[in-house]
């Protein structure tokens, strides 16, 4: 090694570099020892020269393995700096491959998406057509349900005239009756109003059963009177209450409501109903209930009405009031009800029910009626 070579020469250097005199220059052998001396120093100079000439051939040799070493690692950076020169341009060449296959790709795709358009286009001007064709015949079939309608509502005015006539007959009353005596087609025509108005009985139950837990929620809060009904037309409601075991009272001064009602195995008082109730004991019903009534009464009828209903019923009791919402159908109930006067707003019936003391008011809309319900 070129380092070995170089502390062998240093080496070799110290040890020569002082001179150890044997004798002093006063002694009698001088001449002797100067020779000596001479000699010696000939031999250190030449010792010298040649540990300096290894020392600098071990330095030259240290300095072309230097090179060497130098030329091999700029050879090796050079390799890799051609490498990776080489790994980049094909990086380049795989990206524009890369990217000439989406750019492909896409345009591919846009063609596809255009013509996707182009038939949307084409089936929305097709659907466009048939929704027209659609439009026109779900009016035509509007109109044919509104004439299917009318006939129909036609065919229980008959039914209902010949159940009245048929009860007539029954009470062996001439057939004339209905005809020359008004008091009885006004008991008739109330009748013939419930059938027109509110359709088959089946029907009309299974809509006046939702108000039973109502009813059930008085009797929980401590209300357990019987329900008073004032307008039982078909007797239905009454109906619906025996069913569920609920105690229940009804007046009505129409004799043919209270035969056909008695006829249902159902007991109806023989007296006017707004009387009955107004003379009821105070606090002594459960509830009182109102269907297709409140909007024949006048305003001031209507708000004693709910005065006296307040006053009769216990703590804990409701007052459950049905009646036509206001619409512009000029088929709707309220316009085919000859005795209607005019639709209830919601805000006036909950003024009337808190004016008369009843609190926890709360309206329930059920399409083209809506119902107030107001607890004692």
């Amino acid at each position: 090694m070129p380092e070995h070579r170089v502390a062998q020469a240093l080496a070799r250097l110290g040890e020569h570099q002082q001179l150890h005199l044997p004798l002093k220059r006063t002694d009698l052998l001088g001449r002797l020892a100067l020779r000596f001396l001479w000699r010696r120093q000939l031999k250190w100079q030449i010792e010298s020269n040649l540990a300096i000439h290894d020392a600098l051939a071990g330095l030259d040799e240290a300095g072309r393995v230097q090179r060497a070493r130098v030329d091999q690692l700029e050879g090796a950076d050079r390799v890799s700096h051609e490498e990776l020169a080489h790994e980049v341009e094909l990086l380049k060449h795989s990206d524009q491959n890369l990217m000439a296959g989406l750019n492909q790709r896409l345009f591919s795709s846009l063609g596809r998406i255009e013509s996707q358009l182009g038939d949307l286009r084409l089936r929305l001007a097709e659907t466009a057509e048939h929704g027209e064709d659609a439009e026109q015949r779900i009016k035509a079939l509007e109109a044919q349900i509104a004439a299917l309608t009318g006939a129909a509502r036609d065919v229980r005015l008959r039914h209902a005239q010949l159940d009245g006539f048929l009860d007539q007959v029954r009470a062996n009353r001439p057939e004339t009756a209905p005809t020359t005596d008004v008091a009885e087609r006004d008991s008739f025509l109330e009748l013939a109003l419930s059938e027109l108005l509110d359709g088959p009985a089946d029907h009309v139950r299974a809509e006046r059963g939702r108000y039973v837990p109502a009813v059930r929620k008085a009797h929980e809060n401590g209300a357990n009177g019987p329900v008073f009904d004032v307008a039982p037309a078909r007797g239905e409601w009454l109906e619906v209450l025996r069913a569920e075991n609920l105690p229940y009272r009804a007046a009505s001064a129409n004799s043919l409501v209270r035969r056909h009602i008695e006829g249902l195995g159902l007991r109806v008082e023989d007296a006017d109903a707004f009387e009955t109730l107004a003379t009821a004991p105070a606090r002594s019903l459960g509830a009182v209930t109102a269907f297709r009534y409140a909007e024949r009464l006048e305003p001031s009828a209507l708000a004693r009405f709910v005065d006296a209903a307040a006053t009769a019923l216990q703590p804990g009791g409701a007052l459950i009031i049905e009646t036509p919402a206001a619409d512009d159908n000029a088929s709707g109930d309220f316009r085919v009800d000859p005795y209607a006067r005019k639709p209830l707003h919601p805000v006036f019936l909950r003024f009337l029910a808190e004016s008369a003391g009843l609190t926890d008011v709360e309206i329930v809309g059920a399409g083209d009626r809506y119902s107030l319900i107001a607890w004692r």
